[in-house]
């Protein structure tokens, strides 16, 4: 009876350690909340970055097919834009929407066509949605069109007033850009600047995380470092103050009383005498002090440190990194202005500029 009473105990005790020994595994599997809560911040900041960057290529590919089939200019300078909302209301694409689902604004959002050069156009897909706003801007030939690049035209003359003096003509036109002294002379060419961008564009890589280890890794421009607790058991050393005692000897002196009786002579260095009455006689009863060495065990305490071990439910920091790549390359852009703010704010800066004929 004694032995099945015992292995019944060793029984329970075998099985509140496996059910410990599996809380931890759990414990040590499955994240905590607040690793649930950085991983989701982390993936939510590239999700809403992604997202913003798909909506503006759509929005870009949607200004090519508008514009494949639309009427584009024709002279140097000029430009054609249509709004997100017109697009949206010509069915060419739907609502772009950002990562908290609102609708990215219709008006300030919009695609832009401008012709450049001889054959050559410039598409800008500007998008706003929220407080993030952008754009990129897509060079485009003659055959990114239906009909190919139209032929810049030449105004013609409205009236004309014509007066012979002396065999030489004068022809003045309304509404034109030239002027025409004699019928020989050639028409007054009209040149403008344009200035060529170059813009710094920086694309940021993460490589996979790290396993988990309790081993310290910082953090640096290059390597994104996350942390989580775990408590396990272990077991600590600890101390403690423990009184000792001992003994040692002591020499001390004390003084010690004693009763001498004298007959008929009183004593001149006792301290004190009684006189008792006898008849035929007179008895002294005398207090003497006496000082005698002692010797006597004193008990002394003093305290050390002992030295003893505890299980503990212990923090254990862990750590896991990924690290961050970044490279950046440069795309030049064309524009007529040689003070764009929003190029210069980009970091754009001006590494040509040419004169050009209209």
């Amino acid at each position: 009876m004694y032995e099945t009473r015992e292995t019944s105990i060793k029984g329970i005790v075998v099985t509140i350690l496996l059910i410990i020994l599996v809380i931890c595994v759990l414990m040590w599997i499955f994240p905590t909340k607040k690793d649930i809560k950085q991983i989701t911040k982390s993936d939510n900041e590239i999700i809403s970055n992604e997202l913003y960057s798909y909506n503006l290529r759509v929005l870009q590919n949607a200004g090519r097919a508008y514009y494949y089939s639309a009427t584009i200019p024709k002279n140097n300078g000029d430009s054609v834009k249509t709004t997100l909302s017109e697009l949206i209301s010509k069915k060419i694409l739907l609502e772009l929407k950002d990562k908290n689902g609102k609708t990215c604004d219709q008006k300030a959002s919009y695609v832009k066509l401008t012709k450049k050069a001889s054959n050559e156009y410039e598409l800008e897909a500007h998008l706003k949605c929220d407080k993030e706003e952008n754009y990129i801007l897509t060079n485009l030939g003659c055959s990114d069109f239906k009909n190919g690049c139209p032929k810049t035209t030449t105004s013609k003359n409205t009236s004309k007033t014509t007066t012979k003096t002396n065999n030489t003509t004068t022809t003045k036109t309304s509404n034109t850009t030239n002027t025409t002294k004699t019928s020989n002379t050639a028409s007054k060419t009209t040149y403008y600047y344009r200035y060529l961008y170059d813009c710094p564009t920086t694309k940021t890589t993460y490589s996979n995380w790290s396993s988990w280890t309790t081993s310290y890794v910082s953090s640096s421009s290059s390597r994104m470092v996350e942390t989580k607790v775990e408590y396990e058991q272990r077991s600590v050393r600890k101390t403690k103050s423990e009184p000792v005692t001992t003994y040692e000897t002591q020499t001390t002196y004390e003084t010690v009383e004693e009763t001498r009786t004298y007959v008929n002579e009183k004593p001149t260095d006792a301290k004190s005498c009684k006189t008792l009455p006898r008849s035929n006689y007179t008895l002294y009863e005398c207090t003497f002090e006496t000082r005698k060495e002692v010797t006597k065990k004193v008990p002394k305490t003093t305290y050390q440190t002992v030295v003893y071990y505890e299980y503990e439910q212990v923090p254990v920091t862990y750590y896991r990194y990924r690290t961050v790549s970044t490279t950046t390359s440069s795309k030049q852009i064309w524009s007529t202005d040689s003070n764009n703010s929003t190029y210069k704010k980009n970091g754009c800066s001006i590494i040509k500029s040419e004169k050009v004929a209209k």
